[in-house]
């Protein structure tokens, strides 16, 4: 029998972790800074399988779900006015307001499906 090297596994184990991310549904919640101080916050629901990007806004209550795209830890979504893209390994979201040609960043952190927002 063969021993396989140790770095050998560890990569195996790595493109492993990073191929089943988004495994099943994954909920997060980012946020915003405001000028008012207050940041703005959004909550989504990833799910690579089913291959949709669920964006709920805690402040109004306005939930939708759209086909989003998945690949390489990314999840992105292209709502015509506004495009999304979150990187799961840094926990980092850039919002590109094509409306107004503005884009930021905000942090994102994982939270549960009771937590987020989304009608279960």
């Amino acid at each position: 029998m063969k021993r396989v090297p140790a770095t050998v596994g560890a990569t195996l184990a790595l493109l492993m972790a990073s191929t089943s991310s988004f495994a099943a549904t994954t909920y997060l919640t980012c946020e915003f800074a405001d000028p008012s101080g207050k940041p703005q916050v959004f909550n989504f629901a990833l799910d690579q399988e089913a291959g949709t990007f669920g964006v709920y806004v805690p402040a109004s209550g306005s939930e939708r779900m759209e086909r989003g795209t998945f690949a390489d830890n990314k999840a992105s979504l292209n709502e015509g006015a506004i495009a999304w893209e979150i990187d799961l390994a840094s926990g980092t979201i850039i919002r590109d307001r094509r409306m107004v040609g503005e884009k930021d960043q905000g942090s994102c952190s994982a939270i549960s499906a009771e937590r987020s927002g989304f009608e279960q």
